[in-house]
């Protein structure tokens, strides 16, 4: 989600091709809401409870805990601690810069996509853009604050591996393009021009359609701020250091206090690798072994 010329953006495109090669981009069957069934029954059997729609907007407002793992970007938190970051630390945080954001489109289908290209139409995931020059160009529009007319997609189709997504002889796609921060823009014209343009008649298929702009993104879950799906920028700094220059980025300036979510090292993807480093460092804190 920057200028292709920004140092160090070629090592996530080896990264993610070296993951497809070893073993694939894997789909959840049954929809990816299974995933967060298969976490929360883990965690039931462990002795631990999921609350919901509880808006936690002060640490005061959180039970008594011996830990506090908070899923949220620095933003977030410099809220919910109401000024009790101290000085040097707090500005710190204030200075984590946000990347572009993403509108998102969500479709259902009276078909598969018609790709043109073979392969395709077996790849549960389509990065989409055209030429090399036409990805960098619509990069570069979006970093400059511009909307591309030609916007790089990525587009999922699980329905290739997963049935159960649909109903028998239907398909489910989606897929989303980089915008500029903040944006309220509808892309899903131009998103659907670019994969009628690999895919002719798919424009035909479609029976509805659900669009989220970068701002909805944000009032779907403020983690996304201005669009962010990543909750930072990946620049080379912020790649090293998220959300700032410590030894442990989890540890936040307050006492037993973590941070867990993306904007903490390695940044986002699922992978889960925020949550176990934050997790190691609290149970280190605490004196607890670690047995993994």
């Amino acid at each position: 989600m920057l200028p292709l010329t920004a140092p160090g953006t070629g090592g996530f495109g080896l990264t993610l091709m070296m993951i497809a090669h070893a073993v694939g981009w894997p789909l959840v069957e049954g929809g990816s809401a299974r995933l967060i069934d298969a976490l929360v029954a883990e965690l039931t059997s462990l002795g631990g409870r999921v609350e919901t729609g509880r808006w936690v907007s002060s640490l005061d407002g959180l039970p008594p805990a011996r830990a506090v793992l908070l899923d949220v970007t620095p933003r977030q938190l410099a809220a919910i601690a109401g000024g009790s970051v101290p000085g040097w630390q707090g500005k710190a945080l204030a200075r984590f810069r946000y990347g572009p954001g993403v509108c998102k489109v969500d479709w259902a289908l009276s078909g598969p996509v018609p790709w043109e290209a073979a392969p395709c139409w077996e790849a549960g995931t389509v990065h989409l853009g055209g030429t090399l020059a036409e990805v960098a160009r619509s990069e570069a529009d979006v970093n400059a604050g511009r909307h591309p007319e030609r916007p790089y997609c990525l587009v999922a189709q699980p329905g290739v591996v997963d049935p159960t997504r649909a109903p028998a002889g239907r398909h489910t796609l989606w897929g989303y393009c980089h915008v500029p921060s903040g944006s309220t823009v509808d892309m899903s014209g131009r998103i659907e021009a670019q994969i009628e343009r690999f895919a002719p008649g798919f424009r035909d298929l479609i029976l509805a359609r659900s669009v989220k702009t970068a701002a909805d993104m944000e009032r779907y879950n403020p983690n996304y701020v201005g669009g962010d799906i990543n909750s930072g920028a990946g620049t080379l700094l912020q790649t090293f250091f998220r959300p700032t220059p410590r030894w442990n980025p989890y540890r936040t300036p307050l006492p037993r206090v973590y941070l867990c979510g993306a904007s903490t090292a390695p940044g986002g993807g699922v992978h889960g690798m925020c949550g176990e480093g934050a997790a190691r460092a609290a149970l280190a804190d605490l004196g607890v072994k670690v047995p993994w």
